[in-house]
């Protein structure tokens, strides 16, 4: 298959457990990659995609009364292994971090000790162990990865997500003070594209949570009184 970008076809090949993707870009952009010798007109890299799930609402809370969380915590460890073996590759390239905020400052976890704690959190029996999204995505940022987020609509346990870790970036990255934190992540759910989201999605500028849901979600995953209500989800 094939999307035209600019005038130009990226095109998809190969079958599904080996895809090939072709993205043509500006000038401006391949001007930028690193010089060959001879130079190249192309450059080839592989992609290691990971994925880490944790249910947080009530279906997973059922699950875990169940005993049906085991899928889901052998994928994890099947993902932490994966990311593991591309930390050890990455860690031979010497990438120079980048110096932004406060993001060397000596309270700033080294990546080594986060790879340890995410090793030990995907292993770790423990109800809705979100810490494996939050270290996770504390790695991939480190690692300069792409990463994404999202539920099942994309909007109201996505969104809950984003804004903290948008949250979290500001304090580690940014110096937020503590005492902002909660001030700041209530701004962010009520104010703002996640709201307009989920009016594009629905019609209403609510998430789509009722009173009981509410209260099986981990508690920095709860919004903020006035913005959820029953909706479509």
């Amino acid at each position: 298959s094939c999307l035209v970008l600019g005038g130009q076809r990226a095109m998809v090949t190969g079958s599904r457990s080996s895809l090939g993707v072709v993205l043509p870009v500006p000038d401006s952009v391949h001007s930028l990659l690193p010089l060959s010798s001879p130079p190249v007109s192309s450059v080839t890299f592989h992609v290691t995609p990971v994925f880490f799930n944790i249910g947080i609402n009530e279906m997973a809370t059922l699950a875990e009364s169940l005993g049906a969380t085991k899928p889901q915590e052998r994928s994890n460890v099947d993902n932490f292994d994966r990311l593991n073996r591309y930390y050890h590759r990455f860690r031979k390239l010497n990438v120079p971090s980048e110096k932004r905020g406060v993001l060397h400052g000596p309270k700033q976890t080294s990546l080594d000790s986060l790879v340890d704690q995410l090793k030990a959190a995907v292993v770790a029996s423990r109800s809705k162990n979100v810490e494996i999204l939050h270290l996770s995505s504390r790695i991939c940022r480190r690692m300069k990865g792409l990463r994404f987020t999202s539920c099942k609509s994309a909007k109201d346990r996505t969104g809950m997500s984003v804004t903290l870790e948008q949250c979290s970036i500001l304090r580690s990255e940014y110096d937020l003070a503590e005492h902002e934190f909660s001030r700041a992540l209530d701004c962010m759910r009520s104010e703002g594209c996640r709201r307009e989201n989920t009016y594009k999605n629905v019609g209403v500028r609510k998430y789509a949570f009722n009173s009981l849901q509410i209260l099986t979600l981990p508690k920095q995953y709860r919004p903020p009184a006035g913005t959820f209500g029953s909706a479509q989800s």
